[in-house]
């Protein structure tokens, strides 16, 4: 039955779906760059010692200022129009970031770049933190439960499309043009995306009764305990609190490191003769998509269960090995055993592996709390769970540039692979997933 519903049909879904498709080729070209560039700006000013430290700071400030504003951006999504919210943050997403790359075309200095930069991720990581609990609460609002399976997998998928068209631009693009023209097009991107989400059309009356509302920071220990209640979902996102912890400095610390330091060392490597380090960067980034979406589109076709913890708790497994074999390749890469060439190709087919985990995690996740949450909690409760799920991200992030620099991006895969493993033992052995 599910294979018959054209979700798209639905103008609101479509509206969302390409609004968010826009900004989001243009954020995650935009990070791709970042991540580079932060590294080499901090490497010209604080040598290559120190620069996975700075870009560290980096990757933790925007996370550090997502966590903590983005319980009062669940509680203004419950509280106002959820699409006014996206169309104004990404106004002031595009205008902010337009305002950057003027700023990195008068070429100042590398110290003041990094500044700049610096104070632009504080301001797009409380726009961020605003965005995220309207956009990820309206889903409940624009579709009907029938059609929530599909839409719910359809735009997770399209994340996957979003990061393969983004990646793919962002690395030829760095290569080829001056990075302030990748502002530039990051810019007008958000500012496209706000103008479509202006014509989505929902009644926003449904989450917000016009009944007294209670203060703010009651609402925000309100949702507090609506998902501390929920024994289930609380253990689930502690587990992914903890995995997170140790995954995304091997994602956003590990890669751009092997890139610059490990891949950009090399005398040759495979398919030297027409594929750049970045470009190797954004095929390494893409196939971890690429299979996001082929897991995606078999999700979209199937019926909604009654319960998900079975194979949420084989997901998270599947991930984990994923990310232990990613470890094993670099620390053999870095200690000279494993050569570049192979190390390349086993890195791409293990993030073929941890896209198809990732996608049969985040999708099942996504349809249990639109289905079980109540509608009037919903922002402030997605908010809740991202601020659990993300909190010691900035930290992770942070820490690993100190590993880097103090000890060795060894020391660092180690650790990670270590403290992964414990984590999904752990909740494995808890089985509190059995009643998702």
């Amino acid at each position: 039955m599910s294979a018959k519903i054209n979700v798209f049909k639905n103008k609101n879904y479509s509206l969302l779906f390409y609004g968010v498709l826009v900004s989001n080729v243009a954020h995650i070209l935009f990070n791709f760059v970042m991540s580079l560039y932060v590294l080499r700006i901090a490497r010209e000013v604080y040598g290559e010692t120190y620069a996975p430290l700075v870009q560290g700071i980096y990757l933790g400030l925007a996370g550090i200022v997502l966590v903590l504003f983005m319980p009062f951006g669940g509680v203004l999504a419950d509280r106002i129009n959820k699409v006014r919210i996206m169309y104004i943050t990404d106004y002031i997403r595009g205008i902010v970031i337009l305002v950057t790359g003027l700023i990195i075309f008068l070429d100042p200095s590398a110290f003041t770049k990094l500044i700049v930069l610096f104070i632009m991720s504080f301001i797009l990581g409380i726009n961020s933190a605003f965005f995220n609990p309207a956009s990820g609460s309206l889903l409940k609002f624009i579709v009907d439960e029938h059609e929530l399976p599909q839409a719910s997998s359809y735009l997770h998928g399209s994340m996957n499309l979003q990061n393969i068209v983004g990646l793919i631009l962002g690395g030829i693009m760095f290569a080829f043009f001056n990075v302030y023209v990748i502002f530039f097009i990051n810019g007008i991107g958000y500012l496209i995306s706000a103008i479509t989400e202006m014509f989505i059309r929902y009644d926003h009356r449904k989450h917000s009764n016009g009944e007294e509302r209670p203060k703010v920071m009651q609402e925000i220990r309100s949702g507090l305990k609506y998902i501390y209640d929920y024994k289930p979902m609380f253990s689930l996102l502690l587990m992914v609190l903890s995995l997170n912890f140790f995954i995304v400095p091997i994602l956003n610390n590990g890669f751009p490191y092997f890139i610059e330091f490990g891949l950009g060392t090399e005398s040759t490597y495979l398919f030297m003769s027409f594929m750049i380090i970045e470009t190797w960067y954004s095929i390494i980034l893409i196939s971890f998509s690429v299979s996001g979406i082929i897991m995606a589109l078999i999700l979209g076709k199937k019926p909604k269960k009654d319960s998900y913890g079975h194979s949420l708790v084989r997901a998270i497994i599947y991930f984990g090995f994923a990310i232990t074999g990613i470890s094993v390749i670099m620390i053999l890469y870095y200690l000279k055993i494993m050569p570049i060439n192979i190390a390349l190709i086993l890195i791409i087919i293990s993030c073929l592996f941890m896209g198809f985990a990732s996608t049969a995690f985040n999708v099942p996740v996504s349809i249990i709390m639109q289905n079980k949450i109540d509608p009037n909690q919903l922002g402030k409760v997605i908010s809740v769970t991202g601020v659990l799920s993300q909190a010691l991200i900035p930290f992770a992030s942070l820490l690993a540039g100190v590993v880097i620099s103090q000890f060795s991006i060894i020391t660092l895969y180690v650790l990670c692979t270590i403290g992964l493993g414990l984590v999904i033992l752990i909740y494995y052995l808890r089985k509190s997933y059995v009643n998702l």
